[in-house]
């Protein structure tokens, strides 16, 4: 079983926050630019760069596998699509 305590010393809270709303606004949703701009001052493409630097670290494959794959999918898809 993963400690949380662990978890937080090498993710941050700001880290675990940034996971728990990309789990939660999952996908292309209607406001989610305003959501995360209010959120987290960021710009979408900003939020999307640290969310999937984030993904590439081993921590955040230790506290939600699922969403890192997910999130890490969706970025190669993107990048394929743009001739990447």
């Amino acid at each position: 079983m993963v400690n949380a305590d662990n978890l937080e010393d090498e993710l941050g809270a700001g880290d675990i926050d940034l996971l728990e709303f990309e789990r939660t606004h999952w996908g292309s949703i209607p406001n989610k630019e305003s959501a995360v701009r209010e959120r987290f001052g960021l710009s979408l493409a900003r939020y999307y760069q640290r969310v999937y630097a984030l993904c590439r670290t081993e921590a955040a494959v230790r506290y939600d596998a699922v969403l890192v794959r997910h999130c890490l999918e969706a970025a190669t898809s993107r990048r394929e699509e743009q001739g990447g």
